[in-house]
C-alpha cells in the first residue's frame, strides 16, 4: 500500500480575521476517509513527535512518503518549514489544500503554485480530495515542487538512503530463499505492505524471486513498487529482466515491449547513475539478442540456424554490447556479451561465403570482418582485466559477486581448450540457490549448442550443470508432459466437547474420510500430477493427509509456526490426535521438503509486531501463496464446510475466492451428520 504523510495544524486555530478552523475534524472527515478511498495509508507528524521537538523520524516520513498533503490554510511556522523539506527532497507528489475561507494568503515563495480549495462542511470535500490525490500520483507533471522547477537537474534524494529494513525481516527474506519457497516470498510481499520499508523490503523480496526465478511474482512485487514510484530506477532495470524473461515462456511480444518500456523509464530518470544507465543500455542490447534468436528458434537443423543467424540484426547485438561496454570497462557483463556475439558472428563466419550477402558489397563485409576479429581479441583481455576488477573491489557477502565469478567461467569456455577443466569450472561455480543465474547462464550456452558454436562443450556443460541441480537441489518436480494441478485442503475440526451444536463430531471421523477419499479420488482419475497442502489441525486436515497417503500422493505438511508449538496450542487434551500427527511429521519428514514450518516462533514475526497480523490468519494466506506459486495448470482449495460464515474454513474459502484463479470444491460437511 502506499503511504502518506500529513502536514497540517493541530487542534483549532484561528486566521488574522479570527474565524477558527478546526483541523482536527478535518482531518477525520476529509483527509483520512480520502487516503482510505484512495489506497493511502497516513500519519501526521503529530504522531511521531512531541510538541516543539522535531525527531529523526520526521524528517524520513517526509522524505519517504509516496504522497505529501499539505494544508496550508494558515501561515503556520512548521507546516512551511516542513513543506519546505518536502520540496527541496522529492521532485513530485506534494498536494497542497487550503481550507475555504481563510482570511490569509499563501506566502510569496508557493503563491503561484496550484492547491485545492476545500470546506469541511461540504460533502462532496471528501470525493474531491480523492480525485486530486489520485490526479497527483498518476499525472505526468515532471515535478511540483518549485525548488526542482528552478534546478531541474538537481538530483532527487533517494528514498531507499534513509529506509531502514529490519534485520529479522531480511533474515526472514533469506529463509525463503533458502528454502527455495517462491510463496513465502510471496507472503512476503503481502505482509510488508504499509511498513515504512516497504519499498526496499519490497525489492529485497523482489531479488529472491528472480533467484527463484518466480517471474509471476517478481513482477507482481516490482509493479508493487512502481505503482507509487513508477520511475524507481532499481525496479524498472529489474523489470526490464523479469519481462525478457517471462517472453521466453509465453512468446508474447508485448512481454519484450514491457521489457524495452521499463529500459526507457530508467534511461528518462534525471536520478539515474552512470552504472544504472550502461546497465540499461547492456538490457537493450540484451533484449536486441531476444529478437534475433526469434529469427532461427524455430529451425530445425543447425545448418539453417546458422544461415539464418547470420544477419544484420547479429552485428547491431554486438555493436549495443560493444557500445554500452565502451561507456563503462567495469561494466563487464555487457563485454563478455560483446565477446561471445562477435565469438559467434567469427565462427559463422568461416562456414562459407554466403555471409558476405548481409553487406552491400564483399569488400565491405571482409574489413567488418578484420576489424570485428581485432576487437574480440583484444576483448578477450580487456574482459578478463574487468571481471578480476571486479572480484577484487566485490566483498564475498555481495549479491553481485557471483555474477563476475561465472564471467570469468564464461570467457573460459570461449579460451581454454580443456573440455573438462571448462565443464568442472561451471558445475563449482554455479551455487544451487541461484537458479535465476544459472537460467541466464545456460540460455548462452544453448544458445552456442543451437549455432554449432562448441556445440558439444556447452552441451556437456548444460547436462552437467543440470545434473548438479537434479541431485543437489530439492525442488518438486511432476513428471514430463503430465500436467501438474494442486490441491490446498482446508476443513473443520472435530468438535469439541462444550459445543453446543454439533458440526464435526469425533465419531463422524470415518465419515469424513470416505467424502474426502471419494473427492480425492476423482481427482487421481483424471491423469495428472497431484501436488497436496494442508495443515494439520485434528479433523479434515489430518484425514486429507492420510488419505493422500492411501492414493499415493504427496502431500506437504503446513504449519504456521514450529511443530510443537503447532502441537501445544492445537491438540491440548486430544491425545489420539496428537499422536497421528506426531506419526504423520515422523513420516513426512523423512521425505524432504514435506513438512514446511512457516515461522520459528508461535507469534507472528518481530518485524510484523505491532500490526494486526494473525499468525493462523498468515498461515492460511502462506499456504495459498505457496499453491499459486507452484506454476501448476490448476489450483484448487478442497474445503470440507458447512456452509457457514465465521470460522477457519469459511475464511480460508473467503480467500480462495477473493484471489480469482483458485478453483472452489466444497465437500458439504452437512453430510457429516447423515447416515453412515
Amino acid at each position: 500500500m502506499a503511504r502518506a504523510f500529513v502536514i497540517r495544524p493541530f487542534g483549532t486555530k484561528k486566521d488574522s480575521a479570527g474565524r477558527a478552523f478546526d483541523f482536527e475534524a478535518a482531518q477525520t472527515l476529509v483527509i483520512t476517509p480520502a487516503l482510505a478511498e484512495a489506497g493511502l495509508s497516513g500519519t501526521t507528524t503529530g504522531e511521531i513527535i512531541d510538541a516543539g521537538n522535531i525527531r529523526e523520524d520526521m524528517f524520513s516520513l517526509i522524505l519517504e512518503a509516496d504522497l505529501v498533503i499539505c494544508d496550508i490554510t494558515l501561515p503556520n511556522a512548521n507546516v512551511f518549514y516542513e513543506l519546505g523539506m518536502r520540496h527541496a527532497l522529492r521532485r513530485r507528489s506534494t498536494l497542497l489544500i487550503k481550507q475555504a475561507g481563510s482570511a490569509d494568503s499563501p506566502p510569496f515563495d508557493v503563491l503561484t503554485d496550484r492547491y485545492l480549495v476545500y470546506d469541511v462542511a461540504d460533502r462532496d470535500a471528501k470525493a474531491t480530495l480523492v480525485r486530486s490525490i489520485k490526479a497527483t500520483l498518476e499525472g505526468e507533471r515532471r515535478t511540483d515542487s518549485p525548488i526542482f522547477a528552478m534546478l531541474p537537474d538537481l538530483p532527487e534524494a533517494d528514498p531507499a538512503a534513509v529506509q531502514i529494513v529490519p534485520r529479522d525481516f531480511r533474515e526472514e527474506v533469506d529463509r525463503a530463499r533458502a528454502a527455495r519457497s517462491k510463496g513465502w516470498l510471496r507472503l512476503l510481499a503481502q505482509d510488508v505492505r504499509g511498513q515504512r520499508f516497504e519499498r526496499a523490503g519490497l525489492q529485497l523480496i523482489a531479488d529472491g524471486q528472480l533467484d527463484l526465478r518466480d517471474y509471476e511474482g517478481a513482477r507482481q512485487t516490482l509493479d508493487s513498487i512502481r505503482k507509487s514510484q513508477p520511475d524507481d530506477v532499481a525496479a524498472n532495470l529489474a523489470l526490464a529482466n523479469v519481462h525478457e524473461r517471462l517472453h521466453r515462456s509465453d512468446r508474447q511480444e508485448q512481454s519484450l515491449v514491457a521489457s524495452d518500456q521499463a529500459i526507457e523509464r530508467v534511461l528518462a530518470a534525471r536520478n539515474v547513475s552512470r552504472a544504472q544507465q550502461v546497465e540499461a543500455l547492456a538490457l537493450q542490447g540484451r533484449n536486441r539478442k531476444t529478437r534475433w534468436r526469434r529469427e532461427f528458434a524455430r529451425l530445425a537443423s543447425v545448418e539453417e540456424r546458422r544461415s539464418t543467424a547470420m544477419s544484420q540484426s547479429l552485428r547491431e547485438c554486438f555493436d549495443a554490447y560493444r557500445a554500452s561496454f565502451g561507456k563503462d570497462l567495469n561494466h563487464f557483463w555487457s563485454g563478455l556479451a560483446a565477446l561471445q556475439m562477435g565469438a559467434i558472428f567469427l565462427d559463422l563466419s568461416e562456414t562459407d561465403d554466403a555471409w558476405k550477402a548481409t553487406f552491400d558489397d564483399d569488400a565491405q563485409a571482409e574489413a567488418y570482418r578484420r576489424d570485428l576479429a581485432q576487437d574480440v581479441a583484444a576483448l578477450r583481455y580487456v574482459v578478463i582485466a574487468s571481471v578480476d576488477g571486479a572480484l577484487a573491489r566485490l566483498p564475498a557477502n555481495d549479491g553481485d559477486r557471483i555474477w563476475a565469478e561465472v564471467s570469468k567461467v564464461d570467457v573460459l569456455f570461449l579460451t581454454d581448450q580443456n573440455d573438462q577443466r571448462v565443464v568442472k569450472r561451471y558445475r563449482d561455480t554455479m551455487p544451487l540457490d541461484k537458479a535465476f543465474v544459472w537460467d541466464a547462464v545456460r540460455g548462452q550456452l544453448q544458445l552456442f549448442a543451437d549455432l554449432g558454436v562448441r556445440a558439444g562443450r556447452a552441451e556437456k556443460v548444460i547436462e552437467e550443470v543440470n545434473r548438479k541441480f537434479a541431485t543437489e537441489s530439492r525442488p518438486l518436480t511432476k513428471p514430463v508432459d503430465v500436467p501438474l494441478h494442486v490441491v490446498v485442503f482446508a476443513g473443520h475440526r472435530i468438535d469439541r466437547p462444550d459445543r453446543p451444536q454439533a458440526r464435526f463430531p469425533a465419531a463422524r471421523a470415518d465419515r469424513a474420510r470416505r467424502l474426502i477419499h471419494d473427492a480425492l479420488a476423482k481427482l487421481v482419475s483424471d491423469g495428472c500430477e497431484i501436488r497436496a497442502y494442508a495443515s494439520a489441525a485434528p479433523g479434515g486436515d489430518l484425514l486429507f493427509h492420510e488419505v493422500c497417503d492411501e492414493l499415493g500422493l504427496r502431500s506437504v505438511v503446513c504449519l504456521p509456526m514450529p511443530a510443537d508449538e503447532y502441537s501445544r496450542q492445537t491438540f491440548r487434551d486430544l491425545d489420539d490426535w496428537r499422536s497421528r500427527f506426531l506419526t504423520l511429521c515422523e513420516r513426512h519428514r523423512d521425505r524432504r521438503g514435506a513438512v514446511l514450518e512457516l515461522s520459528d516462533q508461535a507469534g507472528p514475526p518481530r518485524w510484523l509486531h505491532g500490526t494486526p497480523v494473525d499468525p493462523w490468519e498468515r498461515g492460511y494466506r502462506w499456504v495459498l501463496a505457496i499453491a499459486r506459486a507452484a506454476g501448476a495448470e490448476r489450483v484448487m482449495l478442497l474445503a470440507l464446510w458447512d456452509g457457514q460464515p465465521g470460522g477457519e474454513t469459511a475464511h480460508m474459502v473467503q480467500l480462495a475466492r477473493d484471489a480469482g484463479d483458485i478453483d472452489v470444491k466444497v465437500i458439504d460437511a452437512g453430510d457429516l451428520l447423515l447416515g453412515n
